[in-house]
């Protein structure tokens, strides 16, 4: 299953890239630390087919991958996530069924419409 999913993952690499459209190639990223994640798993003798929102089993995540996850989504959806205040609740709705607040620190807010 892990070997299919590689080459899954090439065969998208390989298409996103001809497409010429950087964010989309960001895509291959997220694939590949899932696949990285579900090799992880699997060596540990957990059956990771099924780990996901719809089933009982969680992933063995690490910080550091949930970071590179992190820096591709911001690649992909971050600008727009800025913009709006509106699409940021929304995602975080989404993701965290509205469980989690976002707190806007000193860092990385950019300019004054992200308030």
């Amino acid at each position: 299953m892990l070997a299919k999913m590689r080459d899954a993952s090439n065969a998208f690499y390989a298409a996103a890239a001809a497409s010429g459209c950087h964010a989309f190639i960001e895509f291959t990223g997220l694939m590949n630390e899932f696949i990285k994640v579900c090799a992880d798993a699997h060596n540990d003798g957990k059956d990771f087919a099924f780990a996901n929102t719809h089933g009982s089993t969680a992933l063995p995540f690490q910080p550091y991958h949930l970071a590179y996850l992190a820096e591709k989504l911001n690649c992909i959806y971050g600008p727009a996530l800025l913009k709006s205040e509106t699409s940021r609740k929304a995602f975080i709705a989404a993701l965290f069924e509205g469980q989690y607040e976002l707190l806007q620190t000193l860092g990385r807010v950019g300019n004054n419409e992200n308030k």
